[in-house]
């Protein structure tokens, strides 16, 4: 019988957990014994599912469960570690206070998989999303919103439509943002997409996120402006390269 399976379920709670304390987070007083069952089934589980992702020959669970694991206590999914707006100070958390980010971040390592194995199963699927080159764009796209998303300062409080509408706006198209330069870049070979996007990300990460206005803020939500300006990257490298060809064929 093969022991990877009940070895993940065991050693993913461990592995957080103690990525949890090395950052000085309190495990503190829980209450209720129910919420520090969900805390190890739910880290169990995302141990089990990269392990089967693994068997099934999928890419995406392992190295997306490790990013966004060690994302949650820095994003904001849930209780935050580090400054901005959202951070606290580690000494006052609890660890089981971090089940939100926790459950997300299940939630978009299992969606990730099913589309995965969809397109490695499925010639439809497979077509749509020009197989792994397209799985492992939205991969990057998914991180790329989750970074952004935390870093930015932005904070979706209540559950009014113009409030879920903006959530979805930005999630959305931080996602596609992410995802389309480096489908571009695997495609064609064009890199000034994805550096356009890779400058916006670190400015994201190295600008105060205090504020409404911040620009973390701004980037999220007019994620369209940055986009635009990738394209037009994408047009100005086709041209240099062609302009260089020609100028290397006249003179050959």
């Amino acid at each position: 019988m093969r022991r990877d399976a009940p070895l993940a379920a065991v050693l993913t709670p461990v592995a957080f957990t103690s990525y949890l304390l090395s950052l000085r987070v309190r495990p503190g007083v829980v209450n209720d014994p129910r919420t520090v069952l969900l805390y190890i089934v739910l880290l169990a589980a995302i141990g089990l599912l990269v392990v089967v992702g693994h068997r099934r020959g999928l890419l995406t669970p392992l190295p997306i469960t490790t990013v966004l694991l060690l994302l949650v206590p820095w994003v904001g999914f849930g209780p935050r570690v580090g400054p901005g707006p959202r951070g606290v100070e580690p000494e006052s958390l609890i660890v089981f206070d971090f089940l939100v980010g926790v459950a997300l971040a299940g939630t978009v390592v299992l969606s990730l998989a099913v589309v995965e194995h969809l397109a490695l199963k499925h010639p439809r699927v497979n077509d749509a999303l020009d197989g792994e080159t397209g799985v492992g764009s939205l991969s990057v796209g998914v991180l790329h919103a989750a970074i952004v998303i935390g870093f930015s300062g932005l904070q979706f409080h209540s559950l009014e439509p113009a409030t879920v509408g903006l959530a979805v706006w930005v999630t959305t198209g931080l996602v596609f943002l992410g995802a389309v330069p480096i489908y571009v870049a695997l495609k064609t070979g064009r890199l000034s997409p994805a550096g356009v996007i890779g400058t916006g990300v670190g400015l994201v990460l190295v600008a105060p996120a205090g504020g409404q206005l911040s620009f973390g803020s701004l980037y999220a939500v007019c994620w369209l402006l940055p986009f635009v300006l990738s394209l037009l990257a994408a047009d100005a490298e086709r041209r240099l390269r062609r302009r260089h060809a020609n100028e290397s064929s006249v003179k050959a």
